[in-house]
């Protein structure tokens, strides 16, 4: 008696081609959330609501921030790659967002040597503390460096391996 022979559906040229790749609204909603907390982080860090005496404060700006955007644009990419492939390169991703740091450092490296570049956003707070007026420019600033960074970084993630 022979096994029965099972015959593999057939595939027609009218099927649907899957869709590569995740909306761009779901981009850039987690875009926006990396943003946001990477503001929020740098508005608590250099406005002093975040206690660090034993710290210095340039560790917010130069160490700190550069290493959540990287932890969480790492997570983020990697879920852009999974929603959109249904398998995640994690050595790739992890070289890709290795770059995410020199904005960062460049940004802040600016405002250190121009301080005047604070006064668009600090002009806006003047009936406050010269620390809240600070915290409010380093998170506006921290928010754009992230938006941009992790936006770029999320629209090359959803690259499917061949």
């Amino acid at each position: 008696m022979s096994a029965p022979v099972t015959t593999d559906p057939v595939i027609t040229s009218d099927a649907p081609t899957p869709k590569s790749g995740v909306d761009t609204g779901i981009r850039f909603v987690i875009s926006f959330v990396v943003a946001i907390a990477i503001g929020i982080f740098m508005l608590l860090w250099d406005g002093g609501y975040i206690p660090h005496t034993n710290i210095p404060g340039w560790m917010g700006s130069y160490i700190f921030t550069p290493l959540i955007a990287v932890v969480l644009g790492y997570g983020s990419n990697c879920l852009i790659q999974a929603l959109s492939c249904g398998q995640v390169q994690w050595l790739f991703q992890l070289q890709r967002i290795l770059v995410v740091p020199f904005p960062f450092a460049i940004t802040w490296g600016l405002l250190h040597m121009f301080p005047n570049l604070r006064w668009p956003i600090e002009g806006l707070a003047q009936q406050t503390n010269e620390v809240f007026r600070r915290g409010l420019s380093s998170g506006f600033y921290a928010f754009w460096i992230a938006l941009y960074t992790q936006s770029i970084m999320n629209g090359g993630s959803q690259a499917c391996p061949k």
